[in-house]
């Protein structure tokens, strides 16, 4: 009986608002804008010896300091964290870290400019103490300068400056409203093929997942970065998830 009772009401209802109910109609979209750089990125690795972990230790931070005073001097500074998880900081965290095999290393010209080296009693193993590190040049020509001195330094830099952008709000919300945009056009185009009314918004997303074209797109480049050329810009994807309803016209 009261299922009955509520079969009616439903089909009463359908009857009051004119017969089916809205359509929902759920729509990714996506927008993506260039922004030229406001800094150029450069990381590397540096590797301190030592006796003892604690000379290791001491070694690596006066490297460190010497390093970050002569770049300083070329007015390259120390990484600003970021926004937001981002390519930067995944190939910031790709420099790796470096062992003390790195420290006991035999160089081969020395082995074969003395056929007895190799027999000769080896020294004491030395300990080393590693940091990653990361800078911001303002243009692309220091940067390059910056990886010059990094490498000097055998601080093992990456081989270009990765452009960056410190606040990214403005691009996303540029890339925001271009895949709104794109979303409206497609619900408006769904509401002309069904004969319905003009589409309502009701839900905006932002979740993304593994699969999202935001994490596609930086994963694209950064599997590219290599190959390409030097940009000074860069790329801001977005994704909605925008969802409409479409009422019977």
């Amino acid at each position: 009986m009261v299922t009955s009772f509520l079969i009616m009401a439903v089909l009463a209802g359908q009857a009051v608002t004119g017969g089916s109910p809205p359509v929902t109609v759920e729509i990714v979209a996506s927008g993506h804008v260039e922004t030229p750089a406001d800094r150029f990125r450069v990381s590397g690795n540096v590797l301190a010896c030592g006796a003892t972990k604690a000379e290791a230790d001491a070694a690596l931070a006066r490297k460190v300091a010497e390093l970050e005073a002569s770049l300083r001097a070329i007015g390259v500074t120390k990484a600003q964290p970021l926004e937001r998880p981002s390519l930067a900081g995944m190939m910031g965290a790709m420099s790796g870290t470096r062992g003390s095999y790195g420290c006991n290393t035999v160089d081969l010209k020395d082995l074969l400019a003395s056929p007895g080296a190799a027999t000769k009693p080896k020294p004491a193993e030395r300990l080393g103490a590693n940091a990653p590190v990361s800078f911001d040049a303002p243009s692309r020509p220091v940067a390059m300068r910056a990886i010059a001195a990094l490498t000097a330094a055998d601080a093992k830099p990456s081989e270009k400056p990765l452009a960056i952008l410190i606040d990214d709000t403005t691009a996303r919300r540029a890339a925001k409203q271009q895949a709104l945009t794109k979303a409206r056009q497609e619900a408006a185009a769904y509401a002309v093929s069904l004969g319905s009314g003009p589409a309502t918004l009701t839900r905006i997303s932002e979740k993304q997942d593994w699969n999202s074209t935001d994490f596609a797109g930086q994963m694209v480049r950064m599997i590219g970065l290599a190959a390409s050329a030097p940009s000074d810009s860069v790329a801001t994807d977005v994704t909605l998830t925008v969802e409409f309803s479409l009422a019977e016209r």
